[in-house]
This record gives C-alpha cells, sequence and structure tokens, in this order.
C-alpha cells in the first residue's frame, strides 16, 4: 500500500513547507466525561502533533481531510478524520495492567512495576515515514528528550533519558535490542520494532550497571507467530521543501550598505555602481527532497517452529544539493520448541547503510558557519562560476572574504561514509522447573566502516590551495557477550516471590587504517593511487579493546498486587580501570503500595488504580573512559627517513 504524505522536516534551521493547512480545534475526554491530560494529538502519517492542555483542549494545523491519531496511556487508540470543535471520548484498556514489560534480564506485569519504565507506543510506526528508529519515540513517553540537531540525511536524532549527565563522557543511552547491548540503533528499520521500555530512573536501569547512567532503551524486535502466512509490505514516500523567510539583500540593498558602512569607517570597499541580481543562491542549494521506505515481512509458523523474515530499502535525499543517504537491511529469525522443556531461538540482522556529502555545515572566512549563512552572506550579484577560469567557482567578490554556499557544498560533496553491521544472536531457554527457567545467549556485533573524502584540485579555492586531498580510513570493530541468566517465580497465597540471578561477559576489539594524500592532476580518478604524495605522518593505523565482566541478581516480593518491592544489585569489572579498582557495584530499591487495593478505597468509584512509588539506585557512565585510561600512553614521532642519514631511522617514543 502506498501513501503520499508531507512530512515535517527540521533541516539546517529550515521547516519544512505545508499548503492548505487548516486548524482544527477540540477537547479529549475519557468515559466519564473528565478531561485527560497529556493525551497524543497525532496527524496520520505525518510527525505533526500536539499534546492536550490541562483541560483536555488541543489545536493543530493539519492539511485538509487529515485524520487523527488520539492515544494515551491506558486507553485505547482512536483515529478519526479531522472536523471543526472535535469531541473525542477514549475507551480504557481494560487488559492494560496485565500487560507485561521488560526490565532487564527479565520481565513483569505493568501493575507490579515499582521502578520508572516508560513504554513506547510501536502501532503507527509502520505508517511513518521515518528514517531513525529514534524518531518513532518522539513525543511517546514523559521525561523523554528528542531533537534532531544534525540536518544531515538519515542522521538519528539526539536522545535525552535523564538528561545531560556527564561533561567528559557519552549522554547517549543504552540500547538493548534483543537482550544484545548495543552503541545505536541506526542499522535497525522502524517496521521491525515490536516494542520497546525505556528504564528511566537509576532504581530501574542500576541493573545494567555501569553502563546505564544515561537510561536504557530495551527494544524487542518482531518474532514468527503460529498459524496462518503473513505477507506484509510498507510502502512510503514524502517530499520535503524549505520554508525560508529570510531573504537575502539584492545587488542594490547591498551597495548600499557598502557605502553606509564606507561611511562610517567600518569598510574600506569600492564596489562598481553598476553591479545587477545574477544569481537567487537559495534556488541554486535547496531543492525538493524526498523520503522513501520500502519494508516486506514474511511470518508463519506451527505451535512447535516459527519464523519470520524481512528486508527493505530506505532512502533520503536532503533538501540541500549533494546530500543523501541509504540503507538497505535484512533481518531473519527463527524460534523452535525442541521439546516441553527447551526452545532455541537464532536471529541474523544486517544492515548496509551510508551518508553522502557528510560535513556540508561547514565553512570558511566570513561564512564560517556554513552553507546556510552562506546564502545570505553571499552577494546576489556574483554568477555561480568563473568566467575567466573555467571549472571554477567565482570568487571575486571584489575584496570581501567569502565562498559561495555551492562553493562550501562542493568541499565535501564526495565525502561518504559507509557502514555494514553484522548482529548475530543464539538463544536457548531451558525449563528446569516449572517456576524455574534458565537463558543462556551468545551474540556475535561486527561493525565495518569505510570512510572516503575527496577535495577535487581545481573547482574551490580550497581544493586548488592544497591540489586537491584524498583520505580512506577503514574501521572494524566486533563485540561478544556472552550471557546466562536465572528466572525463578513462585507463587504462594497472596505471596509472590521473583528472584533472578546471572552473569555477562563482553569482549570488544577494534582496529582501523588510514590514510591521507593530496597533488591530484584532476578529479577523474579520486582514489589514493591517484595522488602523487601520500602523507608520511598522517597514514598509519590503531587498535584498541576491552572487556567487562559481570555479576548481577534481583529480588522481588509481592503482597496480594498492594504492596511490592524490588532490590537490584549488579557488579561490574571493567578493563577500563586499573587492577585492583575495576569493580564497581550498583544497588537499587524500589517499593510501591497499590492505594487503590485498600479497603479505604472501596467506596471511591472515581480511582480505577492508584499506586505509589518510589526509590534509589546507583549507575554508572564507563563511556567517559578511555579503553587504557589508567595507563601512560606512548606518543609517535616520525623521522624523515629520506633524509641523509636516516634510512633506518626509528620513530620516537614519548
Amino acid at each position: 500500500m502506498k501513501r503520499l504524505v508531507l512530512l515535517p522536516l527540521v533541516l539546517l534551521l529550515s521547516l519544512a513547507a505545508f499548503a492548505q493547512k487548516v486548524s482544527v480545534e477540540g477537547t479529549v475526554t475519557d468515559e466519564r466525561n473528565e478531561p485527560i491530560i497529556g493525551a497524543s494529538v497525532l496527524e496520520q502519517g505525518t510527525s505533526n502533533g500536539v499534546a492536550t492542555d490541562p483541560d483536555g483542549r488541543f489545536a493543530i494545523q493539519v492539511a485538509r481531510n487529515a485524520t487523527l491519531r488520539i492515544s494515551y496511556i491506558g486507553y485505547k487508540t482512536k483515529i478519526v478524520k479531522a472536523a471543526p470543535n472535535m469531541k473525542i471520548m477514549l475507551e480504557e484498556e481494560a487488559d492494560m495492567l496485565d500487560e507485561v514489560v521488560s526490565i532487564g534480564y527479565g520481565s513483569v506485569k505493568r501493575k507490579d512495576v515499582t521502578t520508572a519504565v516508560s513504554s513506547v507506543s510501536t502501532a503507527d510506526l509502520d505508517t511513518r515515514p521515518i528514517v531513525s528508529a529514534v524518531q518513532g519515540m518522539q513525543g511517546k513517553a514523559a521525561g523523554l528528550q528528542i531533537s534532531q540537531a544534525n540536518g544531515q540525511p538519515g542522521s538519528a536524532p539526539t536522545i535525552r533519558v535523564r538528561g545531560t549527565t556527564s561533561l567528559n563522557g557519552s549522554n547517549n543511552p543504552l540500547y538493548v535490542v534483543d537482550g544484545v547491548p548495543v552503541d545505536n540503533i541506526d542499522y535497525l528499520a522502524a517496521g521491525d520494532i515490536d516494542n520497546i521500555q525505556i528504564l528511566k530512573d537509576a532504581s530501574s536501569a542500576a541493573i545494567y550497571g555501569s553502563r546505564a547512567a544515561n537510561g536504557v532503551v530495551i527494544i524487542g524486535t518482531k518474532q514468527g507467530k503460529a498459524g496462518v502466512a503473513k505477507i506484509s509490505l510498507n510502502a512510503h514516500y514524502a517530499f520535503n521543501t524549505v520554508r525560508d523567510n529570510q531573504n537575502p539583500l539584492n545587488a542594490r540593498q547591498y551597495l548600499d550598505l557598502i557605502k553606509d558602512m564606507n561611511e562610517k569607517g567600518v569598510l574600506s570597499l569600492k564596489l562598481p555602481d553598476n553591479l545587477v541580481d545574477q544569481t537567487d543562491w537559495k534556488k541554486e542549494v535547496y531543492r525538493t527532497g524526498n523520503v522513501q521506505d520500502y519494508q516486506l515481512s514474511v511470518t508463519n509458523g506451527t505451535d512447535k517452529l516459527r519464523y519470520y523474515l524481512s528486508g527493505g530499502f530506505t532512502g533520503e535525499n536532503g533538501v540541500i544539493v549533494s546530500s543523501n543517504f541509504k540503507r538497505y537491511n535484512i533481518r531473519g529469525s527463527i524460534e523452535n520448541d525442541i521439546s516441553n522443556w527447551l526452545t532455541i531461538n537464532a536471529s541474523v540482522a544486517y544492515s548496509d547503510y551510508a551518508y553522502k556529502g557528510t560535513g556540508i555545515i561547514s565553512g570558511t572566512g566570513s561564512d564560517r558557519g556554513g552553507v546556510i549563512p552562506a546564502i545570505l552572506s553571499t552577494p546576489t550579484y556574483g554568477p555561480i562560476w568563473d568566467p575567466e577560469h573555467p571549472g571554477q567557482y567565482y570568487s571575486d567578490f571584489y575584496g570581501v572574504n567569502v565562498d559561495g554556499p555551492l562553493e562550501n557544498i562542493a568541499r565535501t560533496k564526495d565525502n561518504k561514509n559507509q557502514y555494514n553491521k553484522l548482529l548475530a544472536s543464539g538463544k536457548a531457554i531451558v525449563r528446569l522447573l516449572p517456576e524455574l527457567t534458565w537463558t543462556s545467549t551468545v551474540s556475535f556485533d561486527r561493525v565495518s566502516s569505510i570512510t572516503t573524502n575527496f577535495l577535487d584540485p581545481k573547482l574551490t579555492r580550497e581544493g586548488r590551495n592544497q591540489n586537491g586531498t584524498g583520505y580512506d580510513s577503514r574501521s572494524t570493530g566486533t563485540v561478544w557477550t556472552f550471557d546466562n541468566v536465572v528466572n525463578w517465580e513462585k507463587k504462594l497465597g497472596r505471596h509472590g516471590f521473583g528472584a533472578m540471578a546471572g552473569s555477562s561477559w563482553t569482549k570488544s576489539d577494534w582496529s582501523q587504517n588510514y590514510i591521507n594524500g593530496s597533488d591530484y592532476a584532476n578529479d577523474d580518478i579520486r582514489t589514493l593511487n591517484a595522488a602523487n604524495r601520500i602523507s608520511w605522518d598522517g597514514t598509519g593505523s590503531s587498535g584498541a579493546d576491552w572487556a567487562i565482566f559481570s555479576f548481577f541478581g534481583r529480588l522481588q516480593y509481592n503482597w496480594n498486587d498492594t504492596y511490592m518491592l524490588t532490590a537490584n544489585l549488579r557488579a561490574d569489572g571493567s578493563s577500563r580501570l586499573a587492577p585492583g579498582h575495576r569493580w564497581g557495584y550498583f544497588p537499587s530499591f524500589s517499593a510501591a503500595w497499590r492505594v487503590s487495593n485498600e479497603k479505604f478505597m472501596k467506596h471511591i468509584t472515581w480511582i480505577d488504580d492508584l499506586k505509589i512509588r518510589g526509590g534509589w539506585g546507583q549507575t554508572g557512565n564507563q563511556s567517559g573512559l578511555g579503553d587504557y585510561g589508567y595507563l601512560a600512553m606512548y606518543s609517535f614521532g616520525r623521522i624523515q627517513w629520506w633524509q641523509p642519514g636516516n634510512e633506518h631511522a626509528v620513530p620516537t617514543r614519548t
């Protein structure tokens, strides 16, 4: 099914344009006609949405004949056609409290959660034209801050679960996909996501110890289901345009400005009086961008054997010329109940994605802010190409130190970052007793990246100054993870008991090779074999490794779904710390009281569920530590071996 939508996109200080907007107002209430505060009102098929105010009211600008999706935690989602003066009533989700949520190495019913765990609705991920899976979380969980700080097509938004927690280390959350910790989810297609839970406070995230200071995002991907074979195809195509109300000075206005500044002694710049407008830089830089996403999935199975296969393509052409993103992804999982005591699960995900035209926001001279400011600061009297030097951008602005926006783009239009990610995991679930299970998981995560840059030797002023440059960097990172977890649950009358104990081992290896070259004859061949000079001090290789070994456990008690206690403890031993100081301990405690279960609440009919909870915990952030931070690092200095007497010199080491 194809849908044509207009996608709002924040890109490089500009907003996407929408045509034929109408204003829609209304209120959202529950079945007792009480206003629902903070309900999400989203224009279907877009990311255009608002939240209701304390009176349940909302106002939103939408396209004509738009459809609205209204949702709120604990209530059934409603989809209605936009109309004037809307009155929308949401029905309560009867089984919401019985929903099972992940809490790290285990799961509990939502009604039994004692910590700050938020679930993100994934109901509309298949219908939204989004590039990054992180975009699918935007506006769907309280306290989750998501912003698009980078306009590069395909770039993931910045996500903050607990705000900014470190000045030196990373502030990104830990992602756990199907039980495997990963650094990011750029490789993951939004359509492959089945559920998302966010561990927001220290008492919930402490189970992940030294990697959880910024919160934890737990993602479960879609798995095979028994029954009739199901084939799904989702296709999206969206156009993006720039709404820009800032008009640059025309030639006459620019000339008047320079004359005024000359008279005041600010400048001493002489311009001809016959200057006329030649170039509309906005038209030259901006274009109609697009986002396209095609995902195909197949699922089938029996009571004993289930499988899920998916594959797709995601692409985005930015509204600035020469910038784009492409991603190809494929994923498969299979689950087999070999016997009533053993279940085997295996999954493999592969993704190939690339960013082209990276770094286009950088600039030089007076337009140091980059391409967008250069649109306003570059005089319109200048042509695009230099008539006296064919094949070169015009740069003679009568002494004004400006590179035009197209020249800024040209400096990085051939830069490309390409990644290949393979994530494979195998899991065995052994039911030792009806209430006792052992889960053993091994995962392999490999990321290979290639970064190539090329600066034309003739096209731009910077390229001519350096006679063209080239760069090639290739790196490979491999992470092995081996987890063993035992879970025990027992119900004795009104008393519920739970216990979990486990261990985790993670080993990471990374290596990189890089080469810099310069002095190209032309741009016909852009690889480094066409460079006459290979940098003797800008070429080399590097590598690093780290490991972490952990023990963790959890105790839970529940009395009649009224009084609940949870205690966690994790011990992490990291190779990034000095011997004798490598172990850190991360405890947490939390409790909850379901007041609505008390006898004195039985006659209060307007409260269905009331729970008070509190918690305390400790987490860490080992991302702020270098792999060998506790060691004194050597610095190598290369000797000019071509100088007489240095034919066999070795580098200095300090």
